[in-house]
């Protein structure tokens, strides 16, 4: 995808050099409604999806981690809330589908916007939902162009098509149905996979688009991310909702070099579950990944996203944290780099430095909590090494202490 990137791929490894314009980094984001990974390598096979084929695939899942404060249903509007937030559920409070509900989390329009007013925002969706759910960000002023196109995917086509063209956009959100709408309607067969095709050949027209762009703004350099929100329910795939290995298989493909989130999933994570799909990165890497590309910081004390960057250097992977209600504790855990740097790792609870160790370090355990009220409450935990931060919000539910 040369023709998309319009610039060097972040290394892998290292920070981009420090002259990068960053106002020159542009990102665009396809969402590919309910398309199913392995059929979507089916479709790759056939010679069906030629366009998404010449992105790097890779293996991502989508619903938290079961049993844990992430766990989310593998629904369309918790899916690309998570998507577009970088957060599980459990922040952004969306968590079916109902156009009613609405985000609560920081979204990527409100960070790009907060990070520099003059940059723009175009959110264009088959399924309206998506932006109903996003309403908020739409009335502040953080989505420039809220578009929807009541499940006509061609509508969506052209109408991103167009803002990549004309519009001056820095960051594009285009949704498309059609997959989603025909597995609900007959399952996995040849319709099915003709459905990808038809999809594949509209990111086509979109990515048409922007390398037309790129011939009048050669200086730009575009990140393009194409995904899905959910897998589909086996053995038909009429369905999703699940805690199921199929429901929460999902993909990401990328235009850039990826580093070890996307490209190493770690082999043995701390949860072996659904055949340890949980090693993988996931849809909550996006936002962080834009961010990064587009060089926007946020302050790692407050830090509020669940995934890391999937491109440039890396932090801490696999952070989770567990409470111990007894011993009013929690203990986190995170895998470190494969080659330490001599960095020091810094963790914050709710924005207060608590400890600063070593980046060999991979445990932690918070036992200052005497303060934290007693019945359930949440506790943000932010985990910051190589400049790179990572977060997990920990759910405790502390009894009161009784004296004898």
């Amino acid at each position: 995808m040369s023709g998309c990137g319009g610039g060097q791929a972040i290394n892998a490894g290292h920070p981009p050099p420090a002259n990068v314009d960053f106002s020159k980094r542009k990102a665009l984001v396809i969402g590919v409604d309910g398309m199913q990974y392995e059929k979507l390598q089916e479709a790759i096979t056939a010679g069906q999806a030629p366009n998404i084929a010449k992105f790097h695939v890779a293996k991502t899942y989508i619903g938290g981690i079961v049993g844990s404060p992430t766990e989310q249903a593998t629904y369309s509007g918790p899916g690309w809330t998570t998507i577009l937030t970088g957060a599980w559920a459990n922040r952004h409070k969306v968590t079916a589908n109902d156009g009613k509900l609405r985000n609560q989390a920081d979204s990527v329009f409100k960070l790009i916007k907060n990070a520099d007013a003059t940059r723009r925002a175009a959110s264009i969706v088959s399924w309206n939902t998506i932006n109903d759910n996003f309403a908020r960000d739409i009335d502040l002023g953080y989505i420039d162009l809220a578009e929807k196109c009541n499940d006509v995917d061609q509508c969506v086509a052209d109408k991103a098509s167009g803002a990549l063209r004309f519009g001056d956009f820095d960051f594009v959100f285009a949704h498309f149905d059609e997959p989603d709408k025909t597995g609900h309607a007959v399952g996995f067969v040849p319709a099915y996979q003709a459905a990808i095709q038809i999809v594949d050949g509209q990111v086509g027209q979109v990515l048409t688009a922007l390398h037309r762009r790129q011939q009048t703004h050669s200086d730009e350099d575009w990140l393009v991310i194409v995904t899905p929100d959910h897998g589909r329910a086996l053995p038909d795939g009429h369905h999703h909702g699940g805690q199921t290995l199929s429901e929460k298989t999902t993909f990401i493909a990328i235009n850039k070099t990826a580093n070890a989130q996307l490209n190493a999933p770690v082999k043995d994570p701390a949860d072996s579950s659904f055949n340890g799909l949980y090693g993988n990165a996931t849809q909550a890497d996006i936002v962080p990944t834009v961010l990064a590309h587009m060089g926007i910081k946020l302050d790692a004390a407050n830090y509020h996203v669940d995934g890391v960057p999937l491109t440039g250097a890396l932090g801490v992977r696999q952070l989770t944290a567990k409470a111990d209600n007894t011993a009013r504790s929690v203990t986190l855990q995170w895998r470190g780099p494969d080659a330490p740097s001599g960095m020091p790792l810094t963790i914050y609870r709710d924005g207060k430095q608590i400890a600063q160790l070593s980046d060999t370090a991979t445990t932690y355990v918070d036992q200052d909590l005497q303060e934290v009220q007693d019945g359930a409450v949440d506790i943000n935990y932010s985990v910051m090494l190589n400049e790179i931060p990572a977060a997990y919000l920990a759910r405790v539910n502390f009894s009161a202490l009784v004296t004898p």
